[in-house]
């Protein structure tokens, strides 16, 4: 059988972190996200793990005969999901983009308006054992935010879509690794 059982990877653990647009990582990835203190983390994430979706247009073109000859594609559009486990000031920040909280006398007052866009940039950070992947995400936007349940039998959970912008490269994101397997000759 061909193949190498050191290349699968089971993410066992992952962090979710948020910060402007434009704040630099940190330098390696044995740095912590939080040697850059701009960078937020979400906190807790659903057991489900992140999920990354691709939607696009692509039309074919064929030769007399039927013979397929070419395929255009366009209007390419990369997202990728996170369910946010804790109702926190950058959970908070994600889901009401615009909106304010203040505390006065032990009270916190949300005031939660209608949302605005805000660009920010994202680092979904994934461990596999001793192996690191982060993946920088450096323009993107919250543009969806799932139901959120508020009641006794289910858990507060806060589902957010991402929408990935590509910067003036075409580059939608970077993964960073120290997978030996993924290294070029």
């Amino acid at each position: 059988m061909a193949g190498d059982v050191n290349n699968p990877r089971l993410w066992e653990g992952a962090d979710f972190y948020t910060a402007p647009v434009g704040t630099a990582l940190p330098v390696l990835l044995t740095d912590g996200m939080s040697t850059v203190p701009a960078w937020k983390a979400v906190g807790l994430l659903s057991e489900d793990g992140a999920s990354e979706s691709r939607d696009e247009d692509s039309t074919d073109f064929y030769a007399w005969g039927g013979k397929l000859i070419r395929t255009q594609r366009s209007r390419h559009k990369r997202t990728i999901s996170v369910t946010c486990l804790e109702d926190n000031l950058t959970v908070f920040g994600l889901t009401n983009p615009g909106s304010t909280v203040s505390t006065a006398a032990g009270v916190n007052t949300r005031t939660v308006k209608i949302p605005k866009s805000d660009k920010s940039s994202f680092v979904l950070e994934l461990v596999d054992g001793d192996i690191v992947r982060r993946r920088h995400i450096p323009q993107g936007e919250v543009t969806e935010v799932g139901e959120v349940s508020l009641s006794e039998s289910d858990l507060q959970a806060f589902e957010l879509t991402i929408t990935i912008y590509p910067d003036s490269n075409d580059v939608l994101y970077v993964d960073y690794d120290n997978d030996p397997q993924g290294a070029s000759a």
